[in-house]
């Protein structure tokens, strides 16, 4: 295989955004581009037909962000990819994360998550509801794992795929990601936190959830009990 790196984006009844990231995706080498159709009301394959580099994954119904995420992995691993990289198409200039992702992929970081918290300007026009939600999951997250994380539910996101071979991502949410870094401490990845270059979209995959804190806090709670870091040596 000739293309090393694997972007994925999920089609999730946002296809304008689709059809705008394969446009923008397309200008960069040695990648190839995944979509995941997650139950959308069109036919994607229709759509996007006359993108003749795009490889497409159809869930028949939609079945969520992290069982979109299990399914990249799996074709990225099946596939023999080097990396794989996630995108949030929705993001105004998510295209600006790529590269970045990519050299400290290059660097040997195992994950790299982009933060729509850090350098950002206009965190101070944040709900403050979103602020508090954010500042509670990662302080619990963050003594669970010792990593320093402030924006763990973000979507753009590097994998090395060689680094997800003992993971094991079952949550069919958001709370995916939560399982992702609690995994990759107990295994002793090199994680590392980069500040997004894209329009940040933040906080509103919360909308999702009635209570998301709850929600995350026990999934934490259960990959805790799991992985327990006091076990690995």
């Amino acid at each position: 295989m000739e293309k090393s790196i694997l972007i994925t984006i999920i089609s999730d009844n946002n296809l304008e955004f689709i059809k705008s990231a394969i446009l923008e995706i397309q200008n960069f080498d040695k990648v190839d581009l995944l979509i995941i159709d997650d139950g959308s009301e069109y036919d994607i394959l229709e759509e996007i037909k006359e993108f003749k580099f795009v490889k497409s994954i159809i869930h028949d119904e939609g079945l969520g962000f992290g069982a979109c995420l299990a399914s990249a992995i799996n074709f990225a691993r099946d596939l023999e990819y080097k990396y794989l990289i996630t995108l949030n198409p929705e993001e105004t200039g998510f295209v600006k994360d790529i590269p970045n992702i990519i050299n400290d992929l290059d660097y040997g970081y195992d994950i790299v998550t982009c933060s729509r918290i850090l350098e950002n300007s206009d965190y101070s026009k944040i709900d403050e509801n979103i602020i508090k939600f954010f500042d509670e999951l990662t302080d619990y997250l963050n003594k669970v794992t010792e990593l320093n994380l402030t924006d763990p539910l973000s979507l753009n996101k590097g994998y090395n795929i060689s680094a997800t071979k003992d993971m094991d991502l079952t949550a069919e949410d958001h709370g995916i990601l939560l399982q992702l870094f609690v995994q990759s401490s107990y295994f002793g990845y090199n994680v590392i936190e980069i500040p997004s270059e894209a329009d940040s979209l933040f906080g509103e995959e919360l909308n999702l959830y009635d209570n998301p804190l709850e929600t995350f806090i026990a999934i934490i709670e259960t990959e805790k009990y799991l992985y327990n870091k006091g076990s690995i040596n």
